[in-house]
């Protein structure tokens, strides 16, 4: 029955994947991150310790992968709640509900959206349907229940469900027979959107203005899907979208450094192990980096957010073999680094949204010298890292942008 997801549904593999790959963010009011970012973080408005966060996600996990009720959401709750002291804002009620509810229609609705990419060739329709169980339903919503349109549609990327706070709205595909069966020879025309702006937030820290289409309540106009994955697109559309020559990504995330009363300047530590000679060729290039890590590979635990090197995968994208001399330097950014900022960032062709990280940490290398290091990381994974020289200030503050979620005291 479309939008019956609560109380003890069955979970599945998508859903699930999706959850457990999102990155842990505290955050002080629920419009601190809006929209896709919400793809990429999990996040509970006031909950700014990390281990509160993470016994909350722990509680989450268990409604979506092993199907817990509100009920038994609400024991594990004040269980924490109790334990850490959290005094959280509103009802423990209504709190506890839009917590499990949002996060499990979220992750449901991804998983599903992933489901049906698979099958587009033979059901490339999809029919928006609103929940008959839906206890308080939205005009809009059920003007668009049984709305029939192609998949690409550009109205889903802003209304696919969930809608709203409580929304129980679902997508269901259809084939072409399908349609025939409804009567119809093709997909319906989708409506004309029409946008409203919305002030949120403005009894908590971080209010707002945003511009929403009418119906959609603030933080949901968007497709959960497309954030996650992004909108799967054909090669000749993207390669005429990248012969425009237009930058690719929309940043998300426009706080600086100077808003988290951070000094300008990044102190430079001593390595704990000084620089090596350049490699020589590429095996002594891969063989320098496992020595680096120890291993073929290893995971960072860069307070509380994952950083895995593959030895083969760095070796093999480092084209300058003088820059083996900085490996030692990775090792130590990584393993005690001065600052961690998370920025989000939109494709704009696929509408996905990446979460990036970047590990700063300044150097000391003695008669006066001294750089920065940069390391850049998506989803988890070592992307790409740079030398700064220390006198290129300005360089080093376009890195220092985004949410900081780890700071040493300068």
């Amino acid at each position: 029955m479309p939008g019956s997801v609560e109380h003890g549904s069955l979970p599945f593999g998508e859903q699930i994947e999706f959850f457990r790959g999102k990155l842990n963010l505290p955050t002080a009011s629920w419009t601190d991150i809006f929209d896709g970012q919400h793809a990429r973080a999990f996040v509970v408005a006031g909950a700014m310790k990390d281990d509160l966060l993470t016994d909350l996600r722990g509680a989450v996990d268990k409604v979506i992968a092993d199907g817990a009720t509100l009920e038994d959401f609400r024991k594990d709750f004040d269980a924490l709640v109790q334990r850490h002291g959290w005094v959280y804002n509103g009802g423990r009620n209504w709190r506890t509900r839009v917590i499990y509810h949002t996060n499990l229609r979220q992750s449901y609705n991804t998983g599903r959206w992933q489901q049906q990419q698979q099958v587009i060739r033979t059901r490339p329709f999809w029919r928006y349907r609103h929940s008959p169980f839906q206890e308080h339903p939205r005009a809009e919503h059920q003007a668009w229940d049984g709305l029939v349109l192609r998949h690409d549609d550009a109205f889903w990327s802003t209304h696919y469900p969930q809608n709203a706070w409580g929304c129980d709205c679902d997508v269901e595909t259809l084939s072409e027979r399908d349609l025939k069966r409804l009567g119809k020879d093709g997909p319906d025309q989708a409506p004309a959107i029409e946008y409203e702006e919305r002030t949120v937030g403005v009894r908590g820290p971080n209010p707002r203005t945003v511009r929403v289409p009418k119906g959609i309540d603030p933080g949901f106009g968007y497709s959960p899907g497309e954030a996650a994955y992004g909108k799967p697109l054909a090669d000749e559309v993207m390669d005429g979208w990248r012969a425009q020559g237009a930058p690719a990504w929309d940043k998300l995330t426009p706080k600086t450094w100077m808003e988290f009363d951070r000094p300008p300047r990044i102190p430079l530590d001593p390595p704990r192990v000084g620089l090596q000679p350049p490699a020589v060729s590429r095996e002594d290039l891969l063989r320098r980096v496992r020595e680096t890590i120890g291993g073929p590979e290893k995971v960072y635990d860069v307070q509380g957010l994952p950083v895995a090197i593959n030895a083969e995968s760095l070796a093999e994208h480092i084209d300058d073999f003088g820059r083996a001399a900085y490996l030692p330097l990775l090792d130590d950014t990584l393993a005690d680094p001065f600052e961690t900022w998370v920025s989000f960032e939109r494709h704009k062709a696929t509408g996905y949204v990446a979460l990036r990280a970047r590990v700063i940490k300044g150097f000391d290398l003695g008669k006066g010298r001294g750089l920065l290091l940069v390391a850049n990381a998506v989803r988890g994974r070592l992307e790409g890292w740079t030398v700064i020289p220390t006198g290129n200030l300005a360089d080093l503050q376009r890195q220092r942008q985004g949410e900081l979620i780890y700071g040493r005291p300068g």
